[in-house]
């Protein structure tokens, strides 16, 4: 019975793969939200980057919140490799680092999440990365005459000679500056960049054109970013610092005596699931854990709640033993599972009022035989 609800299920493998792999290029495009007061990024590795056998790398990378950042997390295939407690701080951003080998070669996925020090989660930055694979070189192409046909010999283009200074791509031009660089509380300033020889440009988050502009208006001195992709790949950052001179702050009026509290019947947020990725095969193993970015509520986040789903072949989801998990105090939950099987998960949050947020999307994994 298990052996042909498994064959049902993986009928479809090739198709999943092509939507998996589609879905992979379109979740590359994502930038980190530019309105979130915390964000991440992996500097090291890079994404795609392939090496031909195991060996230790290091991940690094930087983070930057509207006060501190209070810690830094690093995921690898959905297990937590390692916590980073109060990262340094040097120009507004925190620099973490950390080092990690694999046991078997394969395609793994790594995580950063950063939290703030009012407990606010970054959305992840993901990078993949492959151990034990060698890009095939292409085979020349071998023309056979057929017999009787003289054939005309083309010349033989003659390598140019070699060169003893090894080509590289030029460096970025940059121009980054805030016009003007001091303004009074309340005023307003323009971060205009100007960068030539590069392929990505981006700001606060988000990916911009080579020349731009971002108008802000400010009450107090603020920090800003620019990331510069050059040619070959490697990334440079400049930082400006706009100075604020006075202060925004008015006289209130006096306040009113306070009003009766309403009673809360606002839903929280929803949870986002992050580990394990969407999509991730995972080597076959009797339990897995499942995160998500905690959220923040004004009564109160009380509990979470996790629903798992595993199918049985033709689109049919049922509920996997032991899949209803209630009352969970943290971000994280564990579920037994079983090789041969893939799983949906999904989680909501409950505030101190009893109000349920919507269930969170749907996200997939695979737990393979071997």
């Amino acid at each position: 019975m298990f052996a042909e609800s498994f064959r049902l299920t993986l009928f479809p493998k090739v198709i999943f793969i092509s939507l998996l792999l589609c879905l992979t290029l379109l979740s590359g495009c994502r930038q980190t939200d530019s309105e979130g007061s915390v964000t991440v990024w992996l500097d090291v590795p890079l994404n795609g980057l392939i090496f031909s056998e195991l060996q230790e790398i290091n991940i690094k990378g930087h983070s930057e919140a509207k006060d501190m950042v209070k810690s830094v997390e690093i995921w690898v295939n959905g297990e937590l490799l390692d916590v980073i407690n109060n990262p340094p701080m040097q120009a507004g951003l925190a620099a973490f680092s950390t080092k990690w080998t694999p046991e078997t070669p394969g395609e793994y996925t790594i995580q950063a999440v950063a939290m703030g020090m009012d407990d606010t989660a970054s959305l992840p930055d993901v990078v993949r990365i492959t151990f034990g694979m060698e890009v095939p070189e292409p085979e020349e192409e071998l023309v056979v005459a057929e017999a009787g046909e003289p054939q005309d010999t083309p010349p033989v283009a003659e390598d140019p000679p070699a060169s003893d200074t090894p080509v590289t791509e030029p460096k970025a031009t940059i121009q980054f500056w805030a016009d003007p660089p001091q303004i009074e509380a309340g005023e307003c300033t323009t971060i205009r960049w100007r960068v030539e020889n590069a392929s990505r440009v981006i700001f606060e988050g988000s990916e911009q054109p080579l020349a731009g502009n971002f108008r802000d208006c400010l009450c107090e001195n603020r920090l800003y970013t620019l990331r510069v992709f050059n040619l070959d790949g490697s990334e440079e950052r400049r930082t400006l610092e706009v100075r604020v001179t006075g202060s925004c702050v008015t006289p209130k009026p006096p306040s009113p005596p306070p009003a009766e509290p309403k009673p809360d019947t606002t839903p929280p947020p929803v949870p986002t699931p992050f580990a394990p990725a969407d999509g991730l095969d995972i080597a076959c193993k009797p339990e897995q854990s499942m995160a998500w970015l905690p959220v923040t509520d004004p009564s109160g986040i009380s509990e979470y709640r996790v629903e798992v789903q595993r199918h049985f072949g033709d689109n049919n989801w049922q509920p996997a033993p032991g899949g209803s998990l209630t009352g969970i105090q943290g971000k994280e939950a564990s579920v037994s599972v079983e090789c041969g099987w893939y799983y949906r998960w999904r989680v909501r949050a409950v505030d101190g009022a009893g109000n349920l947020s919507p269930w969170s999307d749907w996200s997939h994994f695979a737990i393979l035989l071997m």
